[in-house]
């Protein structure tokens, strides 16, 4: 198997973080669950009678996935054997046949759940409170964004074809935008901006420069609830895995690149949260907008998507590129980061080999 550094930080990064999965208004009624891949196991978010909760997507019995879909609404049933979870308890057919073993330690394997604003987070072990991992700044803007958020208006998923680290970080730099992106997101021409980076974490802002777009975007603002927002393109990383990014606010696409079991593939998942209407009149131009805005992200991410795998995953490594562009400062700050991490794993060592 070809060697790659990300798998030796990958696990610990997933287990010591809190990782952005969806809404609180996706799983709003009861029954209403949202699943995610994560390494080799599945994260499902599921509404039991108005309480969250999340947990691996598998049965406790043998391992029957109790979900297939993307989201939905059903209950935690076992098709294999009957098992069911329900009102915090689990249901165990003919559970007195069940000898030798105790059975009645017998449950779902839960993670635990956070949330900032609407967003719901999981973990495993964090190793800081949401708010202390995320820093005060991005706490509050989140939290601030996310409450006149409808639920995802498109869910996209799909692996990409490349390792973690580089499809990351592919998103993480502007410098690719004018050749992948030529007749996408170039069109905005996005300028230079800035980057502002809170411990881990980072922001950038970039002016949409193309004064015919920019017009257009901000005659939009009339048909949204007034809201507080950034007059141009926004991107914040929320390390390890995950983006957010909004255009002058009027909608926010959630992104997450997990980290697979594979060294050529990454489980990416896109969500598109539409901001509210201003009135329900305006609610036919807002849903036009959003289709559009969906349409063109997933053009954005097939590009994203072609270029990243034809990168082999033994190129990427958590040492700075030998020549990089100012354009590539939180790909730079992204490795320095995973550079901490690789010391506490005991992968960097003094030898120009790669550790066994």
């Amino acid at each position: 198997m070809t060697y790659t550094k990300s798998r030796h930080i990958a696990p610990q990064l997933v287990k010591a973080y809190w990782h952005p999965l969806c809404l609180k208004s996706q799983v709003a009624d009861d029954k209403d669950f949202v699943r995610f891949n994560v390494l080799d196991f599945e994260v499902v978010v599921f509404n039991d009678a108005g309480n969250l909760i999340a947990f691996d997507n598998r049965c406790p019995h043998r391992g029957t996935r109790f979900f297939t879909e993307d989201s939905g609404r059903q209950r935690i049933l076992c098709p294999y054997h009957g098992w069911n979870y329900s009102a915090g308890q689990l249901r165990i057919p003919d559970a007195k046949s069940f000898v030798g073993c105790d059975i009645g330690k017998a449950n779902l394997n839960f993670f635990k759940l956070a949330f900032c604003g609407d967003l719901v987070f999981f973990g495993i072990e964090p190793r800081a409170t949401l708010i202390d991992q995320l820093g005060k700044d991005i706490y509050a803007l989140i939290e601030q964004t996310t409450t006149h958020l409808q639920r995802a208006v498109d869910f996209n998923r799909y692996a990409f074809e490349s390792d973690w680290p580089i499809s990351l970080e592919n998103a993480l730099e502007p410098y690719h935008i004018p050749l992948v992106h030529r007749d996408t997101l170039a069109t905005l021409k996005l300028g230079k901006g800035e980057n502002v980076f809170f411990g881990e974490n980072s922001i950038w802002y970039s002016p949409v420069e193309n004064e015919k777009v920019a017009r257009r975007l901000e005659s939009l603002s009339k048909f949204f609830v007034p809201h507080e927002a950034f007059s141009g393109y926004m991107s914040i990383f929320l390390y390890p895995f995950s983006m957010l990014s909004s255009t002058y606010g009027y909608s926010w696409s959630m992104q997450n690149f997990f980290p697979s079991t594979h060294a050529d593939r990454t489980w990416f998942t896109s969500q598109l949260y539409p901001l509210s209407a201003a009135s329900d009149r305006y609610q036919e131009i807002v849903s036009t907008f959003m289709a559009s805005t969906a349409q063109n992200n997933r053009a954005v991410f097939d590009e994203d998507h072609s270029i990243c795998k034809r990168i082999p995953g033994d190129t990427w490594s958590w040492d700075a590129p030998r020549f990089h562009s100012s354009l590539e400062a939180k790909l730079l700050h992204f490795r320095a980061s995973c550079a901490e991490w690789a010391q506490q794993a005991g992968a960097i060592t003094t030898s120009d080999e790669d550790p066994v």
